[in-house]
């Protein structure tokens, strides 16, 4: 083995020292699993609390006096 041989392998074997953990993620499939079920469970939690906020905005621009008619027909809900 020359020389150049070793500092080719040197080379490749901090390389792949470098890639780590995202190497390890990548070929393993349980982990890309549940990065996956993560990534999917945050944009439904995003999803969610958005739609909520822009009902919370919204409906009270635009139904405002109706969900007043609806309070005084059932005083038992808005508790």
């Amino acid at each position: 083995m020359t020389t150049l041989d070793q500092r080719l392998s040197a080379q490749r074997m901090s390389s792949e020292r470098a890639r780590g953990t995202l190497a390890g993620i990548a070929q393993n499939a349980y982990l890309r699993l549940f990065l996956i079920l993560v990534v999917v469970a945050a944009g439904a939690a995003a999803l969610t609390v958005g739609i909520g906020l822009v009902l919370d905005i919204v409906v009270p621009l635009i139904f405002g006096s109706e969900l007043h008619a609806l309070a005084a027909l059932f005083p038992g809900l808005g508790r």
